[in-house]
């Protein structure tokens, strides 16, 4: 390996909304030593990178510091940072990084999966809200982005705790379903929350393993069934 910077994927984790918190990168393989970082940019104005040839916390390789402003808003974040160098090889390498502000209102799932399911078989799906103290807040409203979920808005506790259930229509007939879920609230932080889903129809009977299918010849292996995959993901 001539040149690497590690991590190469930065997460923050989940961060309390007003927190700075600082990641730090190094550069490692064979050429570290006659690299130079000529710059880091940062594509998030809320987001600081910088670069010290002497290094931080007095490691010589720690070469790039990256800082979360404390004004970021409430939400999942993903970005990028773009580190340039002298490297006749490497001139540019990206550092990707991702992780979550946690302001006035706990989201949970950010995303779901209805799974792989028989036609009106779906399981109903819950995402929690809940009110991080001592704030307080209400759902106004949840709407799905596809007219085949169905939602419903239930509340646990007033001010503090709410739930948002979903379904699929029983009259889905579609290869796959992916969209989003719409959250509107009262909290000035947080006026909007966007929840993701997706999930696959099986058409025709769900396989049990062990269980052979009608009209294969005993002792043929069952066709492995192919797993969901969420909008955007690469499979692992």
């Amino acid at each position: 390996m001539a040149l690497a910077l590690e991590p190469y994927l930065v997460n923050f984790g989940r961060i309390k909304k007003g927190e700075a918190p600082v990641r730090y990168v190094s550069v490692v393989g064979d050429d570290k030593d006659s690299t130079k970082i000529l710059s880091v940019e940062a594509k998030n104005k809320d987001i600081k990178a910088e670069t010290n040839p002497q290094g931080y916390e007095g490691d010589k390789y720690k070469k790039i510091k990256i800082s979360l402003l404390p004004n970021m808003k409430a939400n999942q974040f993903r970005d990028m940072i773009t580190v340039n160098t002298d490297h006749k090889d490497f001139k540019t390498v990206n550092i990707n990084l991702f992780g979550e502000i946690i302001g006035d209102i706990v989201v949970s799932p950010r995303s779901f999966s209805f799974g792989f399911f028989e036609k009106g078989k779906a399981p109903e799906k819950v995402i929690s809200l809940k009110a991080n103290p001592p704030a307080t807040f209400k759902v106004l409203k949840a709407e799905p982005s596809s007219p085949d979920v169905k939602v419903e808005v239930v509340t646990i506790a007033e001010g503090k705790d709410y739930q948002v259930k979903a379904r699929v229509s029983e009259k889905f007939d579609k290869d796959s379903l992916r969209g989003s879920i719409i959250i509107t609230t009262d909290n000035k932080d947080q006026p909007t929350i966007e929840v993701m889903f997706f999930g696959r129809l099986q058409k025709g009977p769900m396989n049990i393993p062990g269980q052979q299918r009608p009209g294969m010849p005993p002792g043929m292996p069952m066709p492995p069934v192919p797993p969901a995959v969420p909008p955007g993901a690469q499979p692992k």
